[in-house]
């Protein structure tokens, strides 16, 4: 084959190949928005400097005459008012990161392309949204209610959808991509600009044997997957759940009842997020920050998994209304690390009915929910360590055999175990001695023995004992059936525990 016809075989080879369909998803001023999008006046005029220079800026300020380049010297003077921020390039990749993981809710194989794009692979989704039309909507919907602006370009291929939203072009138009777009060294821009190229189409008009000569492997390689002339494989993303949105304040914040409304925004996004994904958590953590003051965080937990915002907002009121020692804030965050699968209860066939009693009282059924929301806003209230569930442990020792668990947790030992001993629902703080009556355990009358004897054996190593103790435990009978728990010890008898 002629390096003529190697030429019109690359550029051809993208319209041919229908095997898959890539979109892209461009955030081009990812940069600004990172801090830009909890602004009260979306149109306050915003720029973010790079090496002390304007790399970023808003429609606002460039009405005021501020330009790309401009020192901020020369910003100040033109808007007296403008916010400036040093460009972050952590905060827009976990932004970027953050965003992949939205993307994820509409097709799992999601790629990021830093610093501000995600390339999506939605072949297998297209049928499932309506076509690409209706996805693109949806997105553009989800996004621009967390105020994120966005370029889409769809293409066969992932460097090709990459060109065309970097470019702003449509797919007809692919040939018309600026060279200074292309994913390559800029060096090899300058050199391709020098030779008079000035978009893709002239680049690929040339052999790509003399192109691999003077600009290298890598520029070859690029332009064979850009066209689909070779496999781009792409590492997706981590499909592990993980939550983390902030609010930069366009001013500091000194009443902490501000960002009551932020919060809201916050958490609208999170349940978004868990609906997409079909998720559910039972653990948020908020953190309210200042650039010259230590962060403030507060937990928020839940009885069960949840993924309802007000019920979130509730929760989180009660913890803010206990804060006294925050000064000024210049952002809110909320983090999610722990996830887990909604379950949809369908309850019972009476679940939320009212009912009028005999006794002309009204009750509701579904009891159960009214019971976690009560749990809900006592751990707020009081904090997660007060409340908390009472279960069997599994230990001989009759002082060591409960715990506390979490009351949303099944952490205990079964004791329908095989071999299980029985053990009383209640202990005595302290053993109470026995009557003793014709040689036999008396106690507000003559006790049955009825089980037993169990011998346990206290050692050493139990607090308050400095000798090996035995005891020899029975379940004893009264005559109104209650049932007790008894021990003897040399020749006297206690009373240790009460059976249900």
């Amino acid at each position: 084959m002629s390096e003529k016809n190697a030429a019109s075989e690359r550029k051809s080879a993208l319209s041919r190949d229908s095997a898959g369909l890539w979109l892209c998803l461009h955030f081009n001023a990812l940069p600004l928005e990172v801090f830009s999008r909890g602004f009260k006046e979306p149109d306050h005029p915003t720029v973010v400097t790079e090496t002390a220079r304007v790399a970023w800026l808003n429609v606002a300020a460039a009405e005021h005459g501020i330009r790309i380049g401009s020192s901020m010297d020369t910003a100040f003077t033109l808007a007296e008012s403008v916010a400036s921020f040093e460009r972050d390039t952590a905060r827009e990749l976990s932004t970027l990161s953050q965003l992949a993981g939205w993307a994820y809710q509409f097709t799992p194989n999601v790629s990021t392309s830093p610093p501000h794009s995600l390339l999506l692979d939605v072949s297998g989704c297209l049928k499932l949204f309506g076509g690409l039309g209706n996805l693109t909507r949806k997105m553009l919907d989800g996004l621009s209610s967390m105020k994120y602006s966005v370029v889409f370009g769809a293409a066969n291929t992932p460097m090709a959808a990459l060109l065309l939203a970097k470019s702003g072009l449509a797919p007809k138009d692919f040939l018309k991509a600026p060279v200074a777009q292309l994913e390559v060294d800029p060096r090899v821009v300058d050199s391709l600009a020098q030779l008079g190229m000035r978009n893709l189409g002239d680049v690929l008009k040339l052999p790509g044997g003399g192109l691999s000569r003077r600009f290298g492997v890598y520029f070859s390689d690029y332009l064979a997957r850009l066209t689909g002339a070779r496999p781009d494989t792409r590492k997706y993303v981590n499909p592990e759940p993980r939550f983390f949105s902030e609010l930069v304040f366009q001013s500091d914040v000194t009443n902490v009842g501000s960002v009551v409304f932020p919060m809201r925004r916050l958490l609208g996004e999170l349940t978004e997020y868990m609906h997409g994904r079909q998720l559910s958590t039972r653990h948020l953590t908020w953190t309210l920050d200042h650039r010259s003051h230590p962060a403030k965080s507060l937990n928020v937990f839940t009885a069960s998994p949840e993924n309802d915002a007000q019920l979130f907002f509730s929760l989180t009121q009660l913890q803010l209304d206990k804060i006294t020692d925050v000064r000024e804030l210049d952002s809110v965050s909320l983090k999610v690390a722990e996830f887990e699968s909604l379950v949809t209860s369908t309850g019972d066939l009476f679940e939320g009915t009212r009912f009028r009693g005999p006794d002309g009282k009204v009750s509701q059924a579904g009891g159960h929910r009214q019971e976690e929301h009560l749990l809900n806003l006592l751990r707020a209230r009081l904090g997660p360590r007060t409340c908390f569930g009472l279960s069997e442990a599994n230990d001989h020792r009759p002082e060591k055999a409960w715990k506390t668990v979490r009351p949303d947790i099944k952490d205990y030992w079964d004791p329908e175990e095989p071999h299980a001993l029985l053990r009383p629902s209640m202990l005595l703080a302290e053993p109470q001695m026995l009557d003793m009556r014709n040689g036999l355990p008396w106690h507000r009358g003559p006790l049955e023995i009825v089980r037993g004897p169990e011998r346990i054996d206290f050692g050493w190593w139990d607090a308050g004992l400095d000798r090996d103790l035995h005891r020899d435990y029975y379940i004893a009978r009264k005559e109104n059936g209650a049932r007790l728990w008894i021990y003897q010890t040399n020749s006297e008898w206690y009373l240790h525990g009460l059976f249900a």
